[in-house]
């Protein structure tokens, strides 16, 4: 009997140690994809995964043949903050671009913002950029889908921001960002509706800032498959649908006084092939489009439902 309880508790010490072993594997390797370089942090892009970009653009594809009959349909990729580091790492993005645009629906009006931005528009402790460095994005947006998106705003801060890079550097030497957003009248009485929730919540949400300690929560509350942002002092009757990655919740609000109507679209949460269940597409046509993601996004296998 002892020995049949010796023989168990040797064959449960060797599982509890493969296991710990694979989890600090697996630790080191996530702690392994992220550097510091003068005083930022970065994550390491890796290859361009075409499998995963024929996929998802394939994905996309089926949305716009599906939902988006007689549409304006726009379509750009946000380069990651890497890209700018290096001019060899910045031809990768190049590539990418070009992979995306080769699979597209060719009712897409592809154009590029990668000349719009730098590193300096990026938060060191985290991958998003600054909404406060986007005036020369908003500017080419406006000048692809025939806007005017020239505003007034008041630039407000939160203070310090520690982003999502941060917790995986064991670095002292990085300092802090500063969470700053953009605010006027127009966005302070704008409505938005969370169809997750179904509440109504605001454009720049404190109160989940509270509840989830993270800052960039701020943007649109944060993540959510589908919200609608309606602007009733828009001087037209336009609509956008902005299907759209983490990035688009803080660039959205800069879009708005050009709409009355805004639906962002998350299809990271949300199937594509059901998006007709939960928004009436019919109620937007000739509307614009706007398919605006990240180059870790696009890039990346199993991303959408």
């Amino acid at each position: 009997m002892k020995k049949k309880i010796v023989i168990i508790v040797i064959i449960l010490l060797a599982i509890v140690s493969i296991i710990c072993a694979v989890l600090i594997k697996k630790k080191t390797q996530k702690e392994d994809n992220y550097y510091v370089e003068s005083g930022a942090i970065y994550e390491k892009i890796g290859d361009i995964n075409e499998t995963a970009l024929k996929n998802n653009i394939e994905k996309i594809n089926k949305i716009i043949e599906k939902c988006l009959n007689n549409m304006n349909i726009y379509f750009s990729i946000i380069p990651d903050k890497e890209y700018y580091l290096k001019d060899s790492i910045s031809t990768k993005f190049s590539e990418l671009e070009s992979k995306v645009k080769s699979n597209l629906n060719e009712k897409v009006n592809y154009f590029n913002i990668s000349d719009t931005l730098s590193l300096n528009d990026f938060y060191r402790t985290d991958m998003h950029w600054k909404q406060e460095d986007l005036q020369n994005t908003i500017e080419k947006i406006a000048k692809e889908m025939n806007l005017v998106a020239k505003t007034d705003y008041e630039v407000e801060s939160l203070g310090e921001f520690y982003g999502t890079y941060y917790k995986e550097i064991k670095d002292g030497n990085i300092d802090p960002d500063e969470l700053k957003y953009l605010n006027n009248n127009i966005l302070q009485n704008c409505k938005v509706y969370n169809a997750e929730t179904e509440q109504e919540e605001k454009v720049y949400n404190l109160k989940k800032v509270n509840e989830t300690k993270n800052k960039y929560d701020l943007f649109l509350s944060g993540a959510s498959s589908i919200i609608t942002i309606t602007n009733e002092s828009a001087k037209t009757d336009r609509k956008l649908i902005l299907f759209r990655d983490s990035f688009g919740s803080s660039i959205a609000p800069l879009l708005v006084e050009d709409y009355k109507e805004i639906v962002l679209i998350d299809i990271r949460y949300v199937n594509y092939m059901i998006l007709d269940e939960y928004v009436d597409f019919k109620e937007y046509e000739n509307a614009d489009v706007l398919f605006l993601y990240s180059s870790r996004v696009i890039n990346k296998s199993g991303i959408f439902r």
